[in-house]
């Protein structure tokens, strides 16, 4: 057996309804008052509201800020920890889909430091020791956020900043599936092919791990399964239950072994026009694993991966299965019209960044320049469909 690590697993509540423990949660962790930081449209639908009410009956002070849509932008952190601070916050909550949890869960690791969240970005100062206890309630299935220890917000041009340590680690968190019910066909497909991404890509890096095999082929197998049917009725509440669960486990497949070229690939695209994170991906990952797999290095985890997704057990096998899984989930093989004005070479000079490049470093084979410059080619001769 190979030496390796296992990062820890935030203890978590799981099942329908289950958002009302919320209360008890914060309780156990010391009480409030509470920040909530919120996607726009949890506030919209409602979903804060029963959040808030339950807070309230149990005496618990809280502040929402329904503020995030769309990544979080750097200067939307500085507030954020401005306000955590204000409020005297003794628990963050992040409710909502990657990016909400990705900010609570950054401004709960530096709101007490006082500094701004660009010192601590790509690792160029360590994260403060005892930021404030967070806690996750994703309401989409795909990040994984809620047992990562990495955070992704944007600039103000768009470029992504990384944040990544122990201390992004939420103190718990709540699944709850009925929270899912809501997300519209396009974006339960989208979210639902970046969980596929985290445990295919974790489960065939270079940095592969029995933990990394263990978490991502296990996802890989519930989310063929049932994603599409999530993506085709949506109002199933046991299959929504797979989807969230199969895109827990891809991220602790994520959070093992890291993610490789789908990554670097779709971040680089990210930080040069809207897309959807998912939708990104899913299209990346599909575009570069032919290239992939024509290597000898890492055969065999291809090769289960493709059994995992549905396939045969051969690494040529791979791209196949994944495109079938794609059109499965009616995300059609074209880059949205936002990419249209896009360049393979501006977007090779973007995976070649260095927020981006140790993503491709993490594939099982070399990557070197001419490669990443012929897999961005590849992927701007996609078709440009529709914008997204």
């Amino acid at each position: 057996m190979p030496q390796f690590n296992m990062g820890r697993v935030p203890p978590l509540t799981f099942g329908a309804g289950r958002i009302v423990k919320v209360p008890k949660i914060i309780t156990a962790l010391g009480g409030g008052p509470v920040l909530i930081i919120s996607d726009v449209i949890m506030a919209e639908l409602g979903v804060a509201d029963q959040l808030t009410t339950d807070l309230a009956i149990e005496g618990i002070p809280f502040e929402l800020m329904a503020e995030v849509s769309g990544e979080p932008k750097e200067a939307l952190i500085d507030r954020l920890c401005g306000c955590a601070r204000k409020a005297e916050a003794r628990a963050i909550i992040g409710l909502g889909g990657g990016a909400a949890m990705d900010a609570a869960k950054l401004v709960a690791a530096i709101a007490h430091s006082g500094r701004p969240a660009r010192d601590f970005a790509l690792a160029a100062q360590s994260l403060p020791e005892g930021g404030i206890p967070a806690v996750a309630i994703p309401t989409t299935a795909g990040t994984g956020s809620e047992v990562t220890r990495t955070s992704v917000i944007s600039k103000a041009n768009g470029g992504k900043i990384w944040f990544w340590g122990e201390e992004l680690m939420f103190a718990q968190a709540v699944l709850d599936p009925a929270l899912t019910l809501s997300l519209p066909p396009h974006l339960t497909a989208w979210t639902g092919i970046d969980a596929v991404s985290h445990a295919l890509e974790g489960a065939t890096s270079r940095n592969i791990s029995p933990a990394g095999k263990l978490y991502g082929l296990e996802a890989l197998r519930i989310l063929s399964d049932a994603l599409p049917q999530a993506v085709a009725d949506g109002t199933d509440l046991e299959v929504r239950g797979r989807v969230l669960w199969g895109s827990l486990i891809a991220g602790l497949a994520l959070h093992n072994c890291n993610t490789h070229m789908g990554h670097n690939i779709s971040h680089a695209l990210g930080s040069l026009v809207r897309i959807h994170h998912g939708l990104a991906t899913g299209l990346s990952l599909e575009t570069c694993l032919p290239w992939l797999v024509a290597s000898t290095e890492g055969a065999e985890n291809y090769a289960r991966a493709a059994l995992a997704l549905g396939g045969a057990e051969s690494p040529e096998a791979l791209p196949m299965a994944f495109s079938a899984l794609m059109r499965s989930c009616q995300i059609p093989p074209e880059l949205p019209a936002e990419c249209a004005e896009l360049t393979s070479e501006t977007l090779a000079a973007e995976m070649k960044n260095s927020a981006n490049i140790g993503m491709a470093r993490n594939a099982a084979c070399p990557v070197g320049d001419i490669d990443l410059d012929e897999m961005a080619s590849m992927m701007m001769r996609l078709p440009v469909g529709p914008a997204s």
